[in-house]
């Protein structure tokens, strides 16, 4: 199925002799660069010629070369590649996969100017509909589009749609919660790999799903967790290495004063929040006010590879006190845009007012700004800020 990042990931093969491929276990990471290659290095099966001989290897095989799951090799294989490609800086010469990050790399980054790092995240909407290869919102705001008002237009978004999780093994799957339930023990076994309590990861992961969307001081989560600040920290190091946790962080500018600090937590995958979280779709159609930061986590889980398709920036403000809060900020280069969520199907100027503060705050870098509802119409909010109904961004 086209994924978002082909077109880069292709581009990123013809430009460079080694392309990092991150992203979650069972995303499609292995599947998609598949498409690319004429040889593939399987690990663990493979570790045993790799560490005869690595170098003699690597070079005996028809390129652009595969190595799944790299990181089982240790960060030698690194050093490894950087001879290779510094002998023969051809591009297209390796594509290496990875669902967990090293702890550490050592005392250096050995493919510095040798490679460039992508990330591929779960599937959005349009990816898990077959239409992942089309331009995306993003993009042809980049380009200078801008929403057209409609007047009339049915309400597309349905609850169901948090519950869709982005892996693609799930497509078929009747249980989603059964699945992401042991997707969820799956990576808490990583902590039990690394030498800590595999059940403390989980309940962390748990108490990060309660707090999806909020900007919330680090003790917030550890209390939650019942757990320590260092073990806090090795565990929030350890979720952001297997791409599972993916904090926004807090927007920076000297322009607008008073700024908070706190990153915006949220897991990868809405769908696997809510698993973890113990909620399902009757409940949040139950509870408005429950799937308001869900509905925002669908929404980032939308946003996120389309800012990555063309290089750009999430970010997300909120004052110290409080008055004034926006939960998505977008910089592509200079030129950067506003996102606030609602669940809700008639957004006003009102709801616009955060954005509003933002515009004439920042003045000349500020291009669009919308506020994102449930509804079906797309609205002029004033100057240069639109209401947009959710599946514009890809639903």
């Amino acid at each position: 199925m086209p994924r978002e990042l082909d077109g880069p990931l292709a581009d990123a093969v013809r430009s460079f002799p080694i392309v990092v491929l991150d992203g979650p276990r069972g995303v499609g990471k292995t599947t998609s660069a598949l498409r690319l290659v004429r040889s593939t290095v399987e690990l663990p099966r493979d570790l045993e010629r790799m560490r005869i001989d690595a170098e003699a290897f690597l070079v005996g095989l028809p390129t652009p070369v595969l190595i799944d799951e790299w990181q089982i090799a240790g960060t030698d294989l690194l050093w490894t590649l950087k001879r290779l490609a510094d002998a023969d800086p051809t591009p297209g010469r390796f594509i290496l996969t990875g669902s967990v990050e090293p702890a550490t790399y050592g005392p250096t980054y050995p493919l510095t100017g040798r490679a460039v790092r992508l990330v591929m995240r779960p599937m959005t909407m349009s990816e898990l509909d077959g239409r992942g290869g089309q331009p995306s919102f993003i993009a042809g705001l980049a380009a200078g589009e801008r929403p057209s008002p409609t007047a009339g237009e049915p309400a597309r978004f349905e609850m169901g749609w948090l519950t869709r999780a982005g892996f693609p093994a799930m497509r078929n799957m009747a249980d989603a919660a059964l699945f992401l339930e042991g997707y969820g023990a799956l990576v808490s076994q990583r902590a039990g790999d690394e030498g800590r309590d595999a059940s403390r990861l989980l309940r962390t992961m748990r108490a990060l799903a309660t707090l999806e969307g909020q900007a919330v001081p680090d003790q917030r989560i550890w209390e939650s967790a019942d757990i320590n600040k260092a073990t806090w920290k090795d565990y929030d190091d350890l979720l952001e290495r297997t791409h599972l946790a993916v904090p926004s962080p807090a927007f920076e500018s000297n322009r607008l004063k008073r700024l908070t600090t706190y990153p915006k937590r949220f897991l990868a995958d809405t769908a696997l929040a809510l698993a973890l979280a113990g909620l399902d779709a009757a409940r949040l159609v139950d509870d408005p006010t429950l799937a308001g930061p869900y509905v925002e986590s669908s929404v980032m889980q939308q946003l996120r590879p389309q800012i990555d398709g063309v290089g750009g920036t999430l970010s997300h403000l909120r004052t110290g006190a409080g008055q004034h809060e926006i939960d998505a900020i977008v910089e592509i280069g200079l030129d950067v845009y506003a996102f606030e969520v609602k669940h809700g199907s008639n957004p006003s100027r009102a709801d616009a007012r955060h954005i509003e503060w933002f515009r004439d705050g920042l003045d000349d870098r500020f291009v669009a700004g919308f506020v994102v509802h449930t509804g079906g119409d797309t609205s002029s909010l004033g100057d240069r800020i639109w209401a947009i109904p959710v599946h514009l961004l890809g639903g």
